[in-house]
């Protein structure tokens, strides 16, 4: 690219330090929004318009993106009474001068039948799964927020068994594999089936399915 005058611009190759601070430092608690769930839990999160705000401020507004992995794939949520609920489940990679990808996997439900509903559904889990994507890369996206805490062994206590093996399937899937196979594996690896697991194990199977998408879909470091 050249600039008015015919000289080429040079675009950065690594992250300046101040964007580097910049991403380890937590989130601002202005910035921090809240909602109260049916079960009374509040959830701590980054809207994801704050998100692009974030990443723009960061990394500058063209020299970082984000892109589908694959297609949003929808299937019926468990246990809904034939109400037409639908789990969409889409993989979002970013991409940053500097930085190496970062892929991840977000979900959204829609709650009844209507064309409307089903629409905000697919737009949410590409923001869920943007704003996941982006939390690989620091602190300043809202990757230390209680609302869903990292999940290793400490925080595996937090979130419930079902919401891991939920994830374990859907990033299986997001990688190609089926339900059956995914199963298979987890029972290979664990020596139980995947129904039986315990919050640490079903998030050390998310954390080696997670960084096995990222190696499958990441593209070269920019």
């Amino acid at each position: 690219m050249s600039d008015s005058n015919g000289t080429r611009e040079v675009r950065p190759r690594r992250l300046t330090p101040a964007a580097r601070r910049r991403l380890g430092q937590p989130l601002p608690p202005e910035l921090v929004s809240e909602r109260t769930t049916a079960d009374g839990e509040v959830l701590r999160y980054l809207e994801g318009w704050r998100a692009i705000e974030e990443a723009n401020a960061i990394f500058g507004p063209d020299r970082w993106g984000a892109e589908l992995v694959g297609e949003i794939t929808s299937r019926p949520q468990l246990g809904t009474g034939g109400n037409g609920a639908v789990v969409y489940t889409a993989t979002v990679r970013v991409t940053a001068w500097g930085c190496l990808p970062h892929s991840d996997v977000g979900t959204a439900v829609a709650e009844d039948r209507s064309a409307e509903a089903h629409a905000m559904a697919v737009k949410a889990a590409a923001t869920d799964a943007l704003k996941r994507a982006l939390r690989h890369f620091g602190a300043r996206f809202g990757n230390g927020l209680g609302s869903e805490p990292a999940i290793d062994d400490a925080g595996a206590a937090g979130i419930r068994p079902e919401e891991l093996r939920r994830r374990v399937l859907e990033i299986a899937a997001s990688a190609g594999s089926d339900e059956a196979r995914t199963e298979s594996w987890v029972e290979r690896r664990y020596g139980r089936p995947l129904a039986e697991l315990d919050a640490p194990s079903l998030a050390a199977a998310v954390d080696v399915l997670s960084r096995g998408l990222h190696r499958r879909s990441g593209p070269r470091a920019a």
